[in-house]
């Protein structure tokens, strides 16, 4: 029997449409949960401790985008609301092409990076288009240190967003170290 070429071995795991979708799905739910929890329990700007002065529950509602981002604080007038709400839309297709061309046998935190970007855009998109005075944040971190003394409120969507973010930089250093170790032995040989 043939041994497979490298491009057929595949590693064992979950198939990588499978992933995403219940990474989309479980994510979108519970970033919903939460903040139809947080409505319903936590009065605007009350702030409600959890752990200490570390953790807490805060509602406020972001106009603007991750980190309070808001174009509207540079340009008046500026449709914040539909701006994201139209990026969204053509930002969550993209995301999904870009995740179909990662290499899932060399690259998993990037694809797990890529798969947890796709319920945080959704949860936030959906906050946008039911009219909600913004996004819905209720997490409130107190570290006690900059730039963690608050940090910037946040949700659950945001938190799979920031998440993401991280673990695709994180797989781009390690694919970038792989490369630069490649390319040193094949100069050695």
């Amino acid at each position: 029997m043939k041994d497979k070429p490298e491009a057929e071995v595949r590693k064992p795991g979950i198939n990588r449409w499978l992933l995403l979708a219940i990474v989309t799905i479980v994510g979108f739910v519970a970033d919903l949960a939460t903040k139809l929890w947080a409505l319903a329990n936590i009065s605007l700007g009350e702030l409600k401790p959890v752990f200490g002065n570390v953790l807490g529950w805060t509602l406020t509602y972001n106009k603007g985008a991750l980190f309070g981002f808001n174009p509207a604080n540079w340009i008046d007038g500026f449709p914040t609301r539909w701006f994201y709400v139209i990026f969204t839309v053509i930002l969550v297709p993209v995301l999904v092409f870009i995740y179909s061309k990662i290499d899932h046998v060399h690259n998993r935190l990037g694809l797990w990076g890529m798969a947890l970007l796709v319920p945080g855009a959704a949860g936030n998109f959906l906050d946008r288009v039911l009219g909600r005075p913004g996004v819905v944040d209720f997490i409130r971190v107190d570290l006690g240190f900059p730039p963690f003394n608050p940090w910037p409120i946040f949700n659950v969507a945001d938190a799979f967003i920031t998440v993401g973010i991280a673990l695709v930089f994180i797989d781009m250093i390690r694919s970038d170290l792989r490369a630069k170790k490649a390319l040193k032995e094949s100069r050695k040989q």
